[in-house]
């Protein structure tokens, strides 16, 4: 049996993203969370859009509006997945992004659907590149960083 590795991307646009306390940086421009999904396509270009993925657990839509103080007919799920960039934007009501993803590296232990290529761009947690922040931390697992308002889950398997 042959295993094939997918072939990255050609021409992808450079990518700089800076993490901080309460907020984050894509090429310079600032953010926080919640965030307008249309600032992230206009910066990114045209996403793939994914709606609905949970439509068929009421409990998952019951969580996210009493978490979020959405009203229930309110609740429209939609991801954007920048594939090529390793990016992905969570919304629930198609205008407003409540998790912003960094893929760094497949791991198939977490279950969420991720982008088909991994981030290949300059990733920054405060400041520092975060293979130096991975490296104090936890070398080669998983980790929860709390920056103030926003948090970092980092998935990484072996040195990069």
């Amino acid at each position: 049996m042959l295993f094939f590795k997918k072939k990255k991307p050609e021409n992808v646009m450079p990518v700089t993203i800076e993490l901080y306390d309460d907020h984050f940086t894509v090429n310079g421009k600032e953010f926080t969370i919640p965030a307008r999904v249309s600032e992230l396509i206009e910066l990114l270009g045209e996403p793939r859009c994914v709606a609905d993925k949970n439509k068929d657990d009421p409990s998952f839509k019951d969580m996210i509006c009493k978490n979020h103080g959405l009203p229930p007919e309110k609740f429209a799920e939609m991801d954007y997945y920048w594939d090529e960039l390793g990016l992905l934007a969570s919304t629930y009501d198609r205008k407003t992004v409540n998790c912003f993803w960094i893929k760094i590296a497949e791991d198939r232990r977490y279950p969420m659907q991720m982008t088909k290529y991994d981030f290949s761009g300059t990733l920054l947690i405060r400041g520092r590149p975060w293979q130096e922040v991975a490296d104090e931390r936890d070398g080669n697992g998983t980790f929860y960083l709390g920056l103030g308002k926003l948090h970092a889950y980092v998935v990484r398997r072996g040195r990069k």
